[in-house]
């Protein structure tokens, strides 16, 4: 018997799919905009550039980029227990709640536009406890942390010169985004020389002009590493044959194991259980599908792979 993937799940699919084409149309613009200092340790923030090649550097790898918000965090929440003293002077209490309203919500957001809102929400509390005289204060706060902030934020988070647009003129330009920073980025250029981790392995041997079958392997052994670690629960479905030779024609290194499983996983309601490979292939194969310039081959492929058996 043949069923139809429920609404909800096509519109989950859909989901993946639109995040992971912002996430690398906005890297691609952060890549073009410091492409003259790409692959080069940056010591010194001195302006929007040295900002780009280092978030470009952070951003090419999840472990790395997940390393680095952990302290990020801690060093944003120490920035604004420094604001919170001095907006207690002049009884602001009220913009101190609203303030850790935000930072709930930016802690419910993933990876890098969590990255991202951390800084603008960092450079904000930076800027207003070491530029602005207690006089001051008030009016800037108040007009700066709109009820909307977080979402205005995310919101510029499509390029690269529309978040630093945004971002800029309140903190002042890229040196207060290194002052901010300036803890961790020694912590950054260190991680460049150790082999303790995957991510700042991989940075190293980049930067090393490491040779594609050794960064091959190195990547299998952490796919394979972060497989161990994911619920070995699988679920399966058959995939018509009909649609097998269609995504062979769509891109014939389809892994076809891989995709029964996520699709598996997503008609039985558990796509949260999706693991790091299912969730990228899914999103490989919708891209090859969207770039895909054949109208009729794309009709068959959407026909075809609404009924599952």
């Amino acid at each position: 018997m043949e069923t139809s993937i429920p609404l909800h799940k096509k519109e989950y699919i859909r989901h993946i799919i639109t995040e992971h084409l912002i996430y690398e149309s906005f890297l691609k613009t952060i890549k073009d905009f410091a492409k003259d200092k790409l692959n080069k340790t940056v010591d010194n923030i001195k302006d929007w550039k040295d900002a780009a090649a280092v978030f470009s550097q952070i951003l090419s790898s999840k472990e790395l980029l997940k390393d680095f918000l952990y302290p990020l965090e801690r060093l944003v929440k120490k920035q604004l227990q420094k604001l919170y003293g001095f907006l207690k002077k002049i009884k602001l209490d009220s913009i101190i709640k609203k303030i850790e309203g935000f930072v709930k919500k930016i802690s419910s957001l993933d990876g890098w536009k969590k990255l991202f809102a951390l800084i603008a929400i960092g450079g904000v509390a930076l800027y207003a406890s070491t530029k602005l005289p207690l006089g001051k204060l008030k009016n800037w706060i108040t007009t700066t942390l709109v009820d909307n902030f977080v979402d205005l934020v995310t919101s510029k988070l499509t390029d690269w010169k529309s978040y630093i647009g945004y971002l800029g003129p309140i903190v002042g330009g890229g040196i207060i985004v290194f002052k901010l920073l300036q803890p961790l980025l020694s912590k950054f250029k260190e991680a460049l020389k150790s082999n303790s981790s995957f991510a700042t392995k991989l940075i190293k041997e980049n930067k090393n002009k490491m040779k594609k079958s050794q960064l091959k392997i190195l990547i299998k052994e952490q796919i394979n590493k972060i497989l161990e670690q994911e619920d070995t629960e699988k679920s399966t479905i058959t995939i018509p044959s009909t649609l097998k030779t269609l995504i062979s024609k769509l891109d014939s290194n389809i892994d076809l194991p891989i995709l029964s499983m996520a699709l598996g996983k997503i008609a039985q309601g558990k796509e949260g259980s999706l693991s790091l490979k299912e969730s990228k292939l899914l999103s490989e194969v919708f891209i090859a599908l969207m770039k895909n310039k054949d109208v009729a081959l794309s009709q068959k492929f959407i026909a075809v792979f609404k009924q599952i058996k």
